[in-house]
């Protein structure tokens, strides 16, 4: 007598040519599947006479859709693979090396703006090409929010977060990075401190000019509305940095980026770093220019917003329900050469 053959998740998934994620997902329930996508996989695997696993096999079954070679979606918009390049294509590659490290393929889709000023959706939220998305740098908070509700896959925001999109996160610790270089130049003398950044930029932006804010706060120190200093515009990005007419003695800066282009200026108008002027930055990350290995910043650890993005991802495939969890990561401050001491100057 012929054993039945038994009906496995691959079969239906080989079937329908869908992952096996998201059968899985589908025919337990869970969120991130049409409901057009979620009623042709119930019928195929009635057709098919698929069973589903007694209870005890739950767990091993679990296991099974963190298998290796699942494909990971990363969206990076143009802008910060041109303009600033450096560190959101260096943080990319970290993401690539760590998921290759876990056995994942990763899949880059690089989007930008369109005369209206909003990005396209990405093509790989087309068919069933991801079993994971990663949304690298993305600050446009409408944007986020329809790429979520586009996902019929887990999502990730990596290096953004808004409290309203329902998706987890990993950001670098910019509150408490930029409070600690801003602390690091006070015990150095400076009192007359401007703060470089457009504010309504990004989040991160804000985080860290609150950190600068709480240092200023802390030591009696008032703060200048005009030294807090826009390096571009908030809705096109576009670089608009200009010296105040008025110069403080040193400049903490939003991103080394900010920081370089600030040094062009100074050195313009003839003025040194730090004898003359002293910087400050964020991220460390400068990809050559004036100042690589002479600025003092706070370095973002990015092997670990790498490790930490993938981990949470494949924690969401395994637990879709769970409420969202928001990772952030400390970094550490590192001091060269671009910051005078000027205690017992007047």
């Amino acid at each position: 007598m012929l054993m039945e053959k038994v009906v496995k998740l691959k079969d239906i998934a080989d079937r329908l040519q869908v992952s096996v994620v998201t059968v899985s997902n589908a025919l337990a329930g869970r969120s991130g599947v049409s409901e057009e996508l979620r009623s042709r996989i119930e019928q195929t695997a009635q057709e098919l006479g698929y069973q589903k696993k007694p209870r005890r096999e739950k767990k091993q079954a679990k296991q099974r859709t963190l298998r290796p070679g699942l494909r990971i979606g990363v969206v990076i918009p143009k802008e910060y693979v041109t303009k600033y390049a450096s560190f959101y294509w260096e943080l990319y590659q970290r993401v690539a090396m760590e998921a290759s490290r876990m056995g994942c393929f990763v899949l880059l889709e690089i989007v930008e703006r369109g005369e209206n000023g909003s990005s396209r959706l990405p093509l790989l939220l087309q068919g069933d090409q991801i079993d994971g998305l990663i949304a690298l740098g993305i600050q446009e908070r409408f944007y986020l929010a329809e790429l979520y509700r586009k996902a019929a896959c887990p999502m990730l925001m990596l290096d953004s977060n808004f409290d309203e999109i329902p998706c987890d996160a990993v950001i670098s610790n910019s509150f408490y990075g930029m409070y600690q270089v801003t602390n690091y130049l006070i015990r150095q003398g400076h009192t007359r401190l401007a703060f470089v950044g457009e504010r309504l930029a990004t989040g991160s932006i804000m985080d860290r000019y609150q950190g600068y804010s709480k240092a200023l706060l802390e030591h009696g120190i008032r703060e200048r509305a005009d030294w807090i200093i826009a390096d571009r515009d908030s809705v096109t990005r576009d670089t608009i940095l200009q010296l105040p007419q008025e110069l403080p003695t040193a400049f903490v800066c939003n991103s080394d980026y900010t920081a370089e282009l600030l040094a062009h200026l100074l050195v313009k108008e003839n003025l040194r770093i730090p004898e003359d002027i002293s910087l400050a930055g964020y991220d460390d990350f400068l990809a050559g220019g004036i100042l690589q290995g002479r600025l003092t910043t706070y370095a973002v650890d990015m092997d670990a917003m790498a490790h930490e993005s993938l981990k949470l991802l494949m924690k969401r495939m395994k637990e879709r329900g769970r409420e969202k969890m928001v990772r952030t990561v400390d970094g550490k401050l590192i001091i060269r050469e671009s910051v005078q001491n000027v205690k017992g100057e007047r």
